[in-house]
């Protein structure tokens, strides 16, 4: 009886460890399903990866954080040259008329050249529906109000909703010029002005910070002569008419002394004047492009050297059968590493970045697109990376591990 239950006994064991048996070839099999890539099968590929990670961690640790910094100074130096584009023309666009008249030749909104204000009626004539905003402009002696001495760029707007004589400042202005709360009274031009409040959209690379008054304040602090403005913007309260870009030709046409332009048209012009000027933007966008490359060197330097330090672990796949596919889906799976890793480095560094500066450029801000460049760069860092896998796949033909 002792026998028959240790054959019973055995029996029941048996089946136990069939069904459990039964049921591990049916997970490796979904696992098998789950790891194709298409007809490739990325067993073998995803378990060195994963292994990478656990084990290899300190080179690709050193391979993301260099190709991180290389992105990270590429993505701020693109929101640079953003940002420099747009502060190029900060006045007009927070001013937001839908088209200006200047004299003819000015390509800046910071250096215009006085026109007379009564081209008015010849604007509603050609223009019907039309309102017309004078704007003056100007650089004025400023004194804080703690006696600090300096010159802001002053803009004077018909219809600014401000106190008498108030005056506002973009909000990154404020602290050098000693503006701590509404109400402090400055000198401008000479005359006494009171602080409203602060505003955005204003911040400017100008040695001379932006203040906006209205504009019979600002005639008087600038001593502009009675009659005469600097711009003139228009705005269309019912909607832009279609052929606007018609009608202002034939305004430049009837009054060649005059330029007449859309919005976009003078935002862009202002913003090229600084460009052609400074040389700035092509700097800084040339700094965006080299450390765009070095990412890209340093990407395909990081998965040259895991080939050189994982040459063995190669052969290893080669005699086990691995195919061409999954030996290419490790080259790929440690690319797309070191770029995920890097974008988000990235995107711990620029945002530390830009706090770091903004005391010296409170104009430079992080937009959308900037993020965009960063994913750009990562997908073409890739498509490069993918080039660099199938050369580095030569290096192992299928008789590699004999001659090993």
């Amino acid at each position: 009886m002792y026998g028959q239950a240790r054959i019973q006994r055995a029996t029941a064991a048996t089946q136990v460890f069939a069904v459990k048996g039964e049921g591990r070839v049916a997970a490796a099999r979904g696992w098998t399903t789950l790891r194709h890539w298409g007809s490739v099968n990325l067993g073998p590929a995803a378990m060195l990866i994963h292994a990478l990670a656990r084990r290899d961690l300190r080179p690709l640790a050193s391979g993301i954080l260099a190709s991180g910094i290389a992105a990270s100074v590429a993505t701020f130096q693109i929101a640079v040259f953003t940002s420099f584009l747009l502060a190029g023309a900060a006045a007009p666009r927070f001013l937001a008329g839908d088209a200006w008249i200047s004299a003819a030749g000015i390509s800046c909104f910071d250096f215009p050249v006085l026109i007379a204000e009564d081209y008015e009626g010849a604007l509603r004539a050609e223009l019907p529906g039309v309102s017309v905003r004078r704007i003056a402009f100007g650089f004025a002696a400023w004194i804080s109000p703690a006696g600090g001495h300096g010159n802001v760029a002053l803009i004077g707007v018909d219809g600014m909703a401000l106190q008498p004589r108030g005056f506002t400042v973009d909000r990154s202005d404020t602290a050098r010029l000693h503006l701590a709360a509404p109400g402090a009274e400055a000198s401008i031009g000479d005359v006494t002005a009171s602080y409203t409040g602060p505003t955005t959209g204003l911040a400017t690379f100008l040695g001379a910070p932006y203040a906006v008054t209205g504009f019979e304040e600002a005639r008087q602090m600038l001593g502009i002569p009675t009659g005469k403005v600097a711009f003139l913007a228009l705005d269309f309260p019912a909607g832009v008419p279609s052929d606007l870009a018609a009608r202002l030709a034939r305004i430049e046409s009837r009054f060649p002394e005059l330029s007449a332009r859309t919005a976009d048209r003078f935002l862009s012009d202002s913003s090229a004047y600084w460009q052609a000027k400074t040389g700035a933007g092509a700097a800084i966008l040339l700094a965006a492009v080299l450390a765009s490359v070095l990412m890209a060197i340093l990407l395909l330097n990081g998965v040259g050297r895991f080939v050189q330090r994982r040459t063995s672990d190669f052969i290893s796949m080669i005699g086990h059968g691995a195919s061409d596919g999954q030996m290419a889906a490790v080259l790929i799976g440690v690319a797309a590493m070191l770029i995920v890793g890097a974008l988000a480095v990235a995107a711990v560094l620029v945002p530390v970045l830009q706090v770091i500066v903004r005391p010296i450029l409170p104009w430079v801000t992080l937009k959308t697109g900037d993020a965009g460049f960063a994913l750009a760069i990562g997908a073409i860092c890739f498509g490069l990376a993918i080039v660099g896998a199938s050369r580095e796949l030569k290096r192992f033909p299928p008789d590699a591990m004999f001659r090993s």
